[in-house]
């Protein structure tokens, strides 16, 4: 059976749940996944499958907070992503380029063919499905860095948690976790931040009193006392 039939037979069969790093209840034997909220600092439900697994059919939910990009970067498989909740963008190519977003809404399906550069943007907080044949790895175009609460990280995998480098950009973060910043979705501190120095690009993670959390560039931000 090729791919695209097992994936659709595999679909039929199991029907969508939920999973983190810490919890995970993948749908192995039918049933139903209903659609809830992903707390803001999760990033990914696993549904069906093992997205990590080479020729094995997945189904994973992805959460981005409101403003967030999703740098230039490919995949060794094909990417089906439909937009479940909120209002997302998908730009093509190796820089990332506001102006080339299609915009996808509620219900939207979008396909990127394996190697294919591509970009994305959540206009506000946004879950998306994305179903394919793993293995299903964000692969940067060009490195990212990551400003967390324990130093700068690599990320080899916009997906996967940042890795201790030697080669740290100095001149990526102008702000510092803790930051206390105003921007257009509100004010909060800074928890965390992503770096494409080959782009010149860093968005920043701030995190509201409420516990909501979105992004936003610097210019977008200023200091709040």
């Amino acid at each position: 059976m090729n791919p695209s039939k097992a994936l659709f037979t595999f679909l039929c069969l199991s029907l969508l749940v939920a999973g983190t790093a810490a919890y995970s209840q993948v749908l192995a034997h039918g049933g139903v996944a209903p659609l809830a909220k992903i707390p803001s600092e999760q990033w990914i439900e696993k549904i069906v499958g093992d997205m990590d697994k080479p020729g094995q059919p997945f189904v994973i939910r992805i959460h981005h907070d409101a403003g967030y990009v999703v740098l230039p970067h490919t995949h060794p498989e094909d990417e089906n992503i439909t937009v479940l909740t909120g209002s997302w963008a998908l730009g093509t190519g190796s820089r990332v380029n506001m102006a080339a977003l299609e915009p996808m809404e509620q219900g939207a399906l979008g396909f990127v063919p394996k190697k294919m550069a591509h970009f994305g943007y959540a206009k506000v907080e946004t879950m998306l499905q994305v179903h394919g044949i793993g293995p299903f790895v964000n692969l940067p175009i060009d490195p990212v860095f990551e400003l967390t609460s324990k130093g700068i990280l690599a990320k080899p995998s916009l997906l996967k948690p940042g890795v201790t480098t030697s080669s740290a950009p100095t001149d990526c973060f102008k702000l510092a976790i803790g930051a206390q910043m105003q921007g257009v979705r509100g004010a909060g501190v800074v928890v965390g931040a992503l770096c494409s120095p080959a782009i010149q690009f860093t968005q920043y993670w701030i995190r509201k009193s409420s516990g909501e959390r979105f992004w936003a560039v610097l210019k977008d931000l200023k200091p709040f006392p």
